[in-house]
């Protein structure tokens, strides 16, 4: 993993956390500030390594420009002074130099952090990120497609393209997750890809789902239809794929979301659920571009 900077200044450190959607959040705030400041980014894997989070580091497969913490950095950044930090979040930002999230929408203090703090939160919002055309070369994989894939977006590149995301499967299995992000309704679905039809009658959709089999028996798509997903295409691929559509129509994720704010098609339709979360408390002003169209959820 690459560390091109090199500054004798301290870096920021960057806990990492979730799947990939997850990651690029954590990722494009903890390098836009380190960019701001000139300095190092530190990535902090404890927690993926410990919960067996999804498939690991899965910044791993991109150009980044960070590294992984050392022995001396962890123990710096001990469990034992991350919990406390979290304990007082909301009193003392930070607590030995840990700085917890506590709000979902841009917090502006992230900016005023003395030298060498470690994040630690999603960091959901584009108000985070500076160089936007940065952002993206840092984001494009390090190895090329592999065939199967290449296939698939040549024939993506070739029509009008429509990326359908149906999330369902790890949704499903939690309360607590089904209270909080709750699941986007067949309803959701059928109204994106009818709005999406009206303004491109000539529209090929490309699914990529997690539960195909609900995809096919309760959503009337197109004769001409792409089932993508599947084991031999990695999650990382999946991203390129979706974002390589010229249209997106994505599920309440931030791996979708990532896959509809990477497509570089400036005449692209996103079609996006509100409200992004079940649960009210929950703010999500900065989370939504303002060119996305939003349907009900439910």
């Amino acid at each position: 993993m690459p560390n091109p900077i090199s500054s004798n200044k301290a870096p920021i450190y960057l806990r990492l956390m979730g799947g990939l959607g997850n990651q690029l959040f954590q990722y494009a705030a903890g390098r836009s500030l380190a960019d701001t400041r000139g300095v190092d980014l530190v990535l902090d894997d404890r927690y993926l390594v410990r919960k067996s989070q999804h498939t690991g580091l899965a910044l791993d497969a991109f150009n980044i420009r960070a590294r992984v913490m050392n022995t001396a950095e962890r123990e710096l950044f001990s469990e034992g002074k991350i919990r406390l930090a979290r304990w007082f979040k909301r009193l003392i930002r930070p607590l030995g130099r840990v700085f917890w999230e506590t709000q979902h929408n841009y917090d502006t203090s992230i900016v005023t952090l003395p030298s060498g703090p470690l994040l630690i939160g999603f960091w959901q919002s584009e108000e985070y990120m500076h160089d936007m055309h940065q952002l993206r070369l840092d984001l494009e994989l390090k190895e090329p497609l592999t065939e199967s894939a290449q296939k698939i977006k040549r024939i993506m590149n070739s029509v009008e393209s429509v990326a359908l995301h149906v999330r369902r499967g790890d949704y499903l299995k939690d309360q607590k997750t089904i209270a909080r992000h709750g699941v986007c309704s067949q309803s959701y679905y059928q109204s994106a890809v009818d709005l999406v039809l009206e303004k491109k009658p000539m529209a090929e959709f490309f699914v990529f789902s997690d539960d195909p089999k609900w995809v096919k028996a309760h959503l009337n798509l197109p004769p001409q239809c792409t089932y993508v997903s599947a084991a031999n295409i990695t999650a990382e691929e999946d991203l390129v794929l979706i974002s390589g559509c010229k249209h997106q129509i994505i599920a309440n994720s931030t791996f979708s979301w990532w896959g509809a704010w990477l497509n570089k098609n400036c005449d692209k339709i996103v079609v996006c659920p509100a409200p992004w979360f079940d649960n009210n408390n929950i703010a999500t002003q900065d989370l939504l571009p303002a060119n996305w169209h939003q349907l009900a959820k439910n």
